[in-house]
C-alpha cells in the first residue's frame, strides 16, 4: 500500500476507542489553550483587523466568533479564531522538531466550528478527529528536515492538517477524503519573511489556512476532485518543496504513537525560542533576590540558529522593536522585560510599554552570542537552551542553564494550569468574562469525552454577559 493510501486510511479508520488516554487529555488542554489565547488576544489589532475581515462578507449565521459573538459561515469564522488565537502568540507549539509547529490553533477552531454547525458531533468524536489530524500535522512538520530559515518556507504542511480534521468531521468517505487532500494542495503555502519583519501575516496565516483546510473538505464534498498524490506524486509536496524528508518521521508509529502528547505549553506571550532566557531569568532573579535596577549587563549563550534568527536579527529592530509583533520576537526585549518587572505579560507588548526606560536601559546592555557548546549539541534547532548570566552593581555575577523550560513535554503543563492560564487572559479580554464562566469552560473540556454535543460551549465563549 502506497504512503497516501496509508494516510488517508489513517484519518478514516482513527476512532476514539483506540488513542491513548495521554493524547485525550493533552487535546483537551489544546483546546483550552487556544480558547484562553484567543480570549487574551481579542483586543489586539491584529483581531480587531480580522473581525473587520470577516464583517465584509457576512453571510449565513452558522459559527460563532469566538468573545466578541457575531455569527458567520463557518469559514469566516474560523479565519477569525484562528487568527485571534495567534494574535498575541501565546498558544502553545510542537518544537521537537527541526522548524516546529503551532498544531492546536491551527486545528482546534475548525474542529469547534464544525462541532458548531453539526450538534451531532459529540465531544469524543472532536477529540478522537483533533488528535489524529494534530498528529498529521506535526507528523508532516517533522518529516521535513531543512530548517526554515534556510529555505524561508514555513510550515506549509499545515493545511493538511486543518483538512484531516474537517474531512474527518465532515465524515466523508475514502474518495472525497482523498480529493479533499489533494485540493488542500492547491491552498498550501507558508513563508519566513513574515517573521523577518514583524508582519500582522504572522497571526493571518495560521487563520488562512485553517480556513483552507475547511474549505478543501468542504469543495471535496460537494464534488470537486484533486490529484491523488499531492505528498510523493513527480510534482507532489515533497518534490517539488520539500525534497530533503524522512519519511519514517512521518510513518513510522501511525495509528499508535501520538505525537501531540510532545506538544510544549507557553506560559508566556513570547515565540518559544525565548522561554528558556525567560525562565532561566526569572530563577536567578527569585533565587538571589535582585531586582531590574541591580542590573549592570545580561548575557545570554544560544545556537548559531537562535543567534542569526528573527529573534535577534536585525539588530536596528530587534534593541529597538516599535511594533508589538516585533517586540513578541524580540529575545533582547523579552529578557529585558523578565529583568526588570519578574514577569512577562500580554500588557508588557502594548505600545506604549514599548517605551519603559527601565527595560530600554537593561536592553542596551544585553548581549546574545552563540554557546559553542549548545551549538555543538543542538545546532539543527531554532529552539535551543539557553545559558543567562547576569551583572549586578555589586559586583556578583550569576548564570544559569536551561535546557527544558516549564511548559517542556518533560516539565509539562496540566489542565489546571490551562485554567489559570484562561483566567490571565481573560484579564485582557475585549469583553469580560466572569469567574464563572470561565470555570465553566474548564468544567466542559475537562469531561468534554463525556459529552452529546459542543452546543453549551459555545455562549461560554461569547464576553460580555
Amino acid at each position: 500500500m502506497d504512503l497516501t493510501t496509508q494516510i488517508i486510511g489513517h484519518v478514516l479508520d482513527s476512532r476514539f476507542e483506540t488513542i491513548p488516554y495521554e493524547a485525550v487529555e493533552r487535546a483537551k488542554l489544546s483546546i483550552l489553550d487556544t480558547i484562553a489565547s484567543a480570549i487574551g488576544g481579542s483586543d489586539d489589532q491584529i483581531a480587531h483587523f480580522a473581525r473587520q475581515l470577516g464583517a465584509l462578507s457576512g453571510g449565513t449565521s452558522e459559527c460563532t466568533v469566538w468573545v466578541s459573538g457575531e455569527k458567520l459561515p463557518a469559514c469566516l469564522a474560523v479565519l477569525i479564531n484562528a487568527t485571534t488565537a495567534r494574535a498575541i502568540d501565546f498558544d502553545d507549539t510542537y518544537e521537537l522538531c527541526i522548524n516546529g509547529c503551532h498544531a492546536s490553533a491551527y486545528n482546534v477552531p475548525p474542529a469547534l466550528a464544525l462541532a458548531e454547525r453539526d450538534p451531532s458531533i459529540t465531544g469524543s468524536e472532536l477529540l478522537a478527529a483533533l488528535v489524529m489530524a494534530m498528529d498529521l500535522h506535526m507528523r508532516l512538520a517533522r518529516s521535513v528536515t531543512t530548517n526554515s530559515l534556510k529555505t524561508g518556507r514555513d510550515n506549509m504542511v499545515a493545511v493538511w492538517g486543518t483538512t484531516a480534521v474537517s474531512t474527518k468531521l465532515l465524515r466523508l468517505d475514502e474518495e472525497k477524503t482523498r480529493n479533499a487532500f489533494g485540493i488542500a494542495y492547491a491552498h498550501a503555502a507558508g513563508e519566513v519573511q513574515m517573521y523577518e519583519e514583524g508582519a500582522h501575516t504572522v497571526s493571518l496565516q495560521q487563520g488562512l489556512r485553517a480556513r483552507s483546510g475547511l474549505e478543501s473538505a468542504l469543495s471535496a464534498m460537494v464534488g470537486f476532485n484533486g490529484p491523488r498524490e499531492p505528498f510523493f506524486g513527480k510534482y507532489g509536496f515533497y518534490n517539488a518543496f520539500e525534497p530533503e524528508y524522512d519519511p519514517d518521521l512521518l510513518m513510522d508509529g501511525l495509528g499508535s504513537d501520538y505525537v501531540n502528547t510532545s506538544i510544549s505549553f507557553k506560559a508566556w506571550p513570547t515565540c518559544r525560542a525565548m522561554h528558556p532566557g525567560i525562565d532561566g531569568l526569572l530563577q536567578l532573579r527569585a533565587r538571589h533576590n535582585f531586582t531590574g535596577e541591580d542590573i549592570v549587563s545580561l548575557e545570554l549563550g544560544v545556537n548559531h540558529l537562535v543567534a542569526e534568527s528573527y529573534v535577534v536579527k536585525p539588530r536596528e529592530q530587534k534593541w529597538n522593536p516599535k511594533d508589538p509583533v516585533v517586540a513578541r520576537f524580540s529575545l533582547p526585549y523579552v529578557i529585558s522585560v523578565a529583568a526588570q518587572h519578574g514577569r512577562v505579560g500580554i500588557g508588557d507588548f502594548r505600545p506604549e510599554a514599548l517605551q519603559d526606560p527601565a527595560v530600554r536601559r537593561i536592553m542596551a546592555a544585553t548581549h546574545i552570542e552563540v554557546d559553542p557548546e549548545i551549538d555543538r549539541t543542538y545546532h539543527l534547532y531554532q529552539n535551543s537552551p539557553t545559558t543567562v548570566k547576569v551583572k549586578l552593581k555589586d559586583g556578583a555575577e550569576h548564570s544559569i542553564f536551561i535546557d527544558k523550560p516549564f511548559g517542556h513535554p518533560e516539565k509539562p503543563a496540566s489542565l489546571a494550569d490551562g485554567v489559570r492560564k484562561l483566567k490571565a487572559c481573560a484579564e485582557t479580554s475585549m469583553l469580560p468574562f466572569s469567574g464563572t464562566q470561565l470555570e465553566f469552560i474548564g468544567e466542559f473540556l475537562d469531561d468534554l469525552d463525556n459529552r452529546p454535543t459542543l452546543a453549551p460551549l459555545f455562549n461560554l465563549l461569547v464576553g460580555g454577559k
